[in-house]
């Protein structure tokens, strides 16, 4: 549900600086990536000043997340500046790190402009849902619904089979926002965007080969992620999300991506590696 989704993007405060989130998925098989990414966005967040608005953030998955029990986020004021403010956030369960995390927040700035066309895909309402995908083919899971649940609606443009994928080139597109309206605070939305961003990155590598995450021959997660943050922009409305595979090698996988909006305007751009490699 969507009100879960905000519930858990309200942390409690726990001591110094100090944050708890709860999970998104209990029932999961691990927490997913992108909540304990937006967790530690809302955590920095709380401790700059309104106007300062995130411009970047850098992560390091180290742990799987445990989904029995909260994550405690603790921050660090690296520093405070004229235009820009830094902080470090460490995030841990049982006083072992999952996630490092870097941001930087910066004061608004407009000296220049400029942007690539956004490309040009069929509209969100002339495709299905992942979620009915998901019904329809009977592959549903009620305990990890990322891209399947009734928090966020996505549509993929060209979809994969999952259980059966052909192999094709590794360049994924694929709307996305959640499914109902949300309040107007733009901190909010930049910490779904976070939330969002860790989804159909890592498939554009798996798809290059024919493969999926379904694959239990496969280890795969994800290790680093960065994300750049452009203009605001409403998560309530929809973006259109690019994933273009970089490189395989190494039993790694680097793709980046692009979040639009539907006026066409480039709000964030993502970079994440993952890994990709024969158990």
């Amino acid at each position: 549900m969507l009100q879960q989704l905000l519930d858990i993007l309200t942390l409690e405060p726990s001591g110094d600086d100090g944050f708890v989130g709860e999970i998104m998925h209990p029932k999961g098989f691990r927490v997913y990536g992108g909540q304990v990414l937006a967790q530690a966005l809302e955590a920095a967040q709380s401790t700059v000043d309104i106007d300062r608005a995130v411009h970047s953030q850098h992560a390091y998955f180290l742990r799987e997340g445990k989904t029995d029990r909260p994550i405690h986020y603790q921050v660090e004021r690296a520093r405070d500046g004229g235009s820009f403010n830094s902080r470090r956030v460490v995030a841990s369960q049982d006083d072992r790190t999952i996630l490092v995390s870097s941001m930087s927040f910066q004061r608004p700035d407009d000296s220049f402009d400029f942007q690539e066309s956004v490309p040009e895909v069929p509209a969100p309402e002339d495709l299905p849902s992942e979620r009915e995908r998901a019904k329809t083919d009977g592959i549903f899971d009620e305990d990890f619904m990322i891209t399947t649940g009734e928090d966020i609606d996505v549509r993929m443009v060209h979809p994969i089979q999952w259980a059966n994928p052909e192999q094709r080139r590794g360049q994924l597109f694929n709307w996305m926002k959640t499914t109902g309206p949300m309040p107007d605070d733009p901190a909010l939305h930049r910490n779904v965007l976070a939330y969002f961003s860790d989804t159909m990155l890592l498939d554009a590598g798996l798809i290059q080969h024919g493969r999926s995450y379904w694959d239990r021959g496969l280890q795969i997660a994800s290790l680093d992620h960065a994300i750049w943050f452009h203009a605001d922009c409403r998560t309530d409305e929809w973006l259109l999300h690019s994933a273009d595979l970089e490189r395989n090698s190494g039993g790694r996988t680097l793709v980046s991506g692009r979040f639009y909006s539907r006026e066409g305007v480039h709000v964030a751009t993502v970079m994440q590696q993952g890994l990709m490699r024969k158990r």
